[in-house]
């Protein structure tokens, strides 16, 4: 499958699960079966960034389809430098990745495959029981952009009413219904991606469903679908609500060999293959998150 083909399966793929009511942008978080109902609740790797645009969206829809519950996502060789083992049997979900950029050569992107915590034996995956004072702060910081520190701290709802109003003003109603269309996807993109980000309750309106008939019946491009999330990661960007950041699932601690107290005479062809096997943990450390 080449770069094109999977665009453009992702993109049917975005635009069927808006015509069957799966699409992300229909979840409430008030039900326990989504994966996204926590803060910072937006996909994430082993390196604890998050996933963002077009391929949080695509796990997002995978975690729905298969039940998954963890938020953390890894490719083959990450989960082989966690000590951990993909299940034998288990399809992976395919993602871009971005690739190059050393040596003065330049970057490009490549298909991906990567599996959920679900999916994997041996995980040591990190605790996180509840947001580190520094996940806090940044998550402060996006509250206090919506409305103002003040005496008495605003509700969630009075929080979402606000983020209803500056996403309004981000992107303004259009004339026509394809337009308006296109209009309230990316006002949605971004209120979802918001509210994972700041743990704020999601309900949606019954309406979005006939709102967004006239894009589905459009069968976009995926450059629109692709714009569409960008400009609503834009807009999260200008408002000040940036994604957190959670702590790196660990490597596997790989002892080192003892070396004997003497070399044994004749044994020369042995210390070439310790070095061999020296040489091929460390490149197994060097696997990057």
């Amino acid at each position: 499958m080449d770069l094109r083909e999977y665009r453009q399966r992702q993109a049917r793929s975005f635009t069927a699960n808006l015509r069957n009511g799966t699409n992300p942008l229909y979840w409430n978080w008030q039900d326990p079966n989504q994966p996204m109902p926590d803060i910072g609740g937006e996909p994430r790797g082993a390196s604890g960034f998050p996933y963002q645009g077009d391929n949080a969206l695509q796990l997002q829809m995978a975690a729905k389809a298969q039940g998954f519950q963890s938020p953390y996502w890894f490719n083959y060789d990450q989960a082989k430098a966690a000590g951990a083992t993909v299940r034998q049997g288990e399809v992976g979900t395919k993602i871009l990745d971005w690739i190059g950029g050393k040596d003065g050569k330049p970057y490009e992107q490549v298909i991906k495959t990567v599996f959920n915590a679900d999916q994997i034996r041996g995980l040591n995956l990190p605790l996180n029981a509840g947001l580190s004072p520094e996940q806090q702060a940044i998550r402060q910081e996006g509250l206090d952009a919506l409305i103002a520190p003040r005496k008495k701290t605003p509700t969630p709802q009075q929080y979402n009413a606000r983020l209803a109003e500056v996403l309004a003003e981000q992107f303004p109603d259009a004339q026509g219904e394809q337009e308006q269309a296109d209009v309230v996807l990316r006002r949605e993109l971004a209120m979802l991606t918001a509210q994972a980000r700041l743990g704020l309750p999601r309900e949606v309106d019954p309406s979005l469903v006939h709102t967004m008939k006239p894009f589905i019946e459009r069968r976009p491009h995926w450059k629109n679908v692709d714009m569409a999330i960008d400009d609503a990661n834009k807009a999260l960007n200008t408002i000040g609500i940036k994604p957190l950041v959670f702590d790196r699932v660990p490597r596997k601690e790989v002892q080192p060999d003892v070396a004997p107290a003497a070399e044994p005479r004749g044994k020369g062809k042995s210390k070439v293959k310790s070095q061999e096997k020296a040489q091929a943990q460390a490149k197994d450390q060097d696997i990057p998150f």
